[in-house]
């Protein structure tokens, strides 16, 4: 500590030097806590909202199949339990072996189901 505050002045750089360094630090850790913060709660609302196809009857136009073995044919419905993202819970009516998840852009190649989750779907017969 002698050595120290013999290089930065005596006892009062010392003091300042601390002083300094610790505000630095502090600023740059509240400054990342902050941006931290806002980073988790964008996450947290994105992940939080509300899905505008739950709850809605699509019709499936053409036959296809996913790549978890999923088939479904032409005038097959289902009904959107959930969505995360492009992942998509559905129930498949008529089908014992419900529910299945599904990606958004298998759904929109095969069905009417709205190419983006924009919560102007239409709802199905």
């Amino acid at each position: 500590m002698t050595t120290i505050a013999k290089k930065v002045g005596g006892p009062v750089g010392l003091l300042f030097a601390t002083l300094g360094s610790g505000y630095l630090i502090g600023r740059t850790a509240e400054a990342g806590g902050k941006k931290a913060f806002k980073a988790s709660l964008a996450a947290l609302k994105k992940r939080n909202t509300p899905c505008a196809t739950k709850g809605q009857l699509f019709r499936v136009v053409t036959d296809g199949e996913d790549g978890s073995g999923l088939k479904l044919s032409a005038g097959d419905e289902y009904r959107v339990l959930e969505c995360d993202g492009d992942a998509i819970l559905i129930e498949v009516l008529s089908d014992p072996n419900n529910p299945y998840f599904v990606s958004s852009e298998f759904l929109t190649t095969i069905s009417d189901f709205p190419a983006e989750d924009t919560g102007e779907a239409q709802k199905g017969d």
